[in-house]
């Protein structure tokens, strides 16, 4: 295409891979370290939460065009994004209508919704399965909070578990495999979950326990259909939007909202009953029909297709 574009993320280690496989689309540069070389661009893409956007853009790069590529789930500050909207007049662009809608609250202009990629090929078959349960997600109170804790320690006999296991609660767990998130410490005794060890994973899960009181977008539930495991999980309001029809949903109450204070974000958390989580688990039945049909809905967020829609904004 002729441009200089650079891709950056900021936080999570999901920002990076959207960054990695936004590059790849769009023949960017990405650039993950704290060192910039000073020099003019054409593009510069910021992908990571709201909040940080006005400390991300490195003091020594010159550009024609920014993209804040952005994700929150829950209220925030606006001023910080107000003053890069009138410095910069930035595109931005957010990968789910949920987000849009939370930064039009705030009178931010939202310029397009692409949704985050999935790195992982379509599946033609739906592999062998021996795990029933599979969850992901650190220790925080937004990817486990104390009712989504209940869950796990009620199926853990037949849970294998991605987190951090250096914290008591998680620790105290009795799961049929576990291995340590990338992002903690080590932990004796518990192995990393490398991203071969991810795929086999979803390729093994006949079941994604989605146990999280709120989500942006909400990749990993995603990525396991695309391997033809069926989400369980509250009916989150970014899900409605992204998983299909396929999954096991429980109804919640969008009006129970918890705000969990996390740092400068006040961010929303649905409370959702753990018994009754609980029990749409114990009775769902891993349908092949239901899996195909989560498999097809995953293959429409195929990274080298959807992040295409980029580049009409660079």
């Amino acid at each position: 295409m002729g441009k200089k574009v650079y891709v950056i993320p900021t936080g999570a280690f999901s920002f990076k891979r959207q960054a990695q496989l936004l590059g790849e689309v769009i023949n960017g540069y990405v650039f993950d370290k704290f060192f910039y070389p000073a020099t003019h661009i054409d593009t510069l893409i910021l992908i990571g939460n709201i909040d940080v956007m006005n400390v991300s853009i490195p003091y020594n790069l010159s550009f024609d065009k920014l993209i804040l590529y952005t994700v929150i789930e829950g209220d925030f500050s606006p001023t910080p994004v107000k003053y890069i909207i009138n410095k910069y007049k930035p595109i931005i662009i957010t990968p789910s209508n949920y987000v849009k809608s939370l930064l039009e609250s705030h009178g931010i202009s939202v310029d397009a919704v692409i949704p985050h990629g999935i790195q992982y090929t379509p599946l033609k078959e739906i592999p062998k399965k021996d795990i029933d349960y599979l969850y992901i997600g650190e220790y925080q109170k937004r990817k486990i909070p104390p009712y989504g804790l209940k869950v796990l320690q009620a199926l853990q006999d037949k849970l294998v578990l991605v987190s951090d296991f250096n914290n008591p609660n998680i620790k105290s767990l009795k799961v049929k495999e576990k291995y340590q998130s990338m992002k903690s410490f080590p932990s004796f005794g518990v192995k990393y979950a490398t991203e071969p060890i991810i795929t086999s994973l979803y390729t093994r899960a006949k079941f994604y326990l989605n146990i999280s009181a709120n989500e942006g977008f909400g990749l990993t539930p995603l990525e396991s259909e695309a391997f033809g495991d069926i989400p369980i999980t509250p009916r989150l309001p970014v899900f409605r939007e992204t998983l299909g029809s396929c999954p096991y949903f429980l109804d919640i109450d969008e009006n129970n909202i918890e705000i969990w204070n996390y740092g400068a974000l006040k961010l929303h958390l649905y409370r959702y009953d753990p018994e009754q989580l609980i029990k749409l688990a114990e009775n769902s039945v891993y349908d092949i029909s239901r899996a195909k049909e989560c498999m097809e809905n995953a293959n429409k967020y195929y990274y080298k297709t959807i992040l295409q829609q980029f580049l009409e904004y660079i």
